[in-house]
């Protein structure tokens, strides 16, 4: 399976530019998995000779409007909450809307997969105005890592997320499913608490 992967990774960096934002746009569709888009990038420049710059920056917008469509996704999961859960949230609502871009910004510049906090930002309500520039600039921190870093620590990259020798799927696939099943019990633990109460046991002003 991860030869099938690679298999489809270089096909898509084979339209060069093109292919690395198209690549790096579906894969970050594909919710709860780790870093789909830094494998072309790693292929585009070690394989296909592409320039780092310019790659980072398309893979960081594919990437981004690839999140910014699954965190719509989550944000129609509002629509099946209770009035009563809505309310539960308000106060979380009003802190998040403040500082919900330094959790935004923080993990989208990481390969971790970072839809578990987004999944608890959707579900609060934060909009697309301040989800998708810090989701940008966090996937433009970690894209371009990764592009100047490709060549000289090649194998060091490759490990770190996933590909190449560290590529097993049957490993990739357990770890989305438990980040997947995370994700939902964090969300319904989020819309059962009562967060006017916890905030201001801890001193914080929702």
């Amino acid at each position: 399976m991860p030869k099938l992967w690679d298999q489809v990774w270089s096909g898509f960096v084979a339209y060069g530019y093109a292919g690395v934002f198209a690549s790096s746009l579906l894969g970050s569709m594909i919710p709860f998995v780790s870093g789909p888009y830094i494998p072309p990038i790693i292929i585009a420049i070690v394989a296909g000779g592409l320039d780092p710059a310019p790659t980072a920056v398309l893979s960081a917008l594919g990437a981004s409007l690839g999140k910014l469509a699954l965190y719509n996704v989550f944000r129609g999961g509002r629509g099946l909450m209770s009035q009563d859960s809505l309310q539960r949230i308000a106060p979380l609502q009003r802190l998040i809307k403040k500082y919900g871009w330094v959790a935004v910004l923080v993990t989208a510049a990481t390969p971790v997969p970072d839809d578990v906090v987004y999944m608890l930002l959707a579900l609060t309500g934060l909009s697309n105005r301040l989800f998708f520039p810090f989701v940008f600039a966090g996937k433009l921190v970690i894209t371009s890592a990764v592009a100047y870093l490709s060549t000289p620590l090649q194998g060091v990259v490759c490990l770190l997320v996933e590909c190449g020798p560290a590529g097993n799927f049957s490993r990739l696939l357990a770890v989305s499913v438990a980040t997947a099943a995370a994700a939902m019990l964090l969300a319904y633990l989020v819309a059962r608490l009562d967060w006017a109460k916890i905030l201001s046991w801890i001193g914080i002003q929702g």
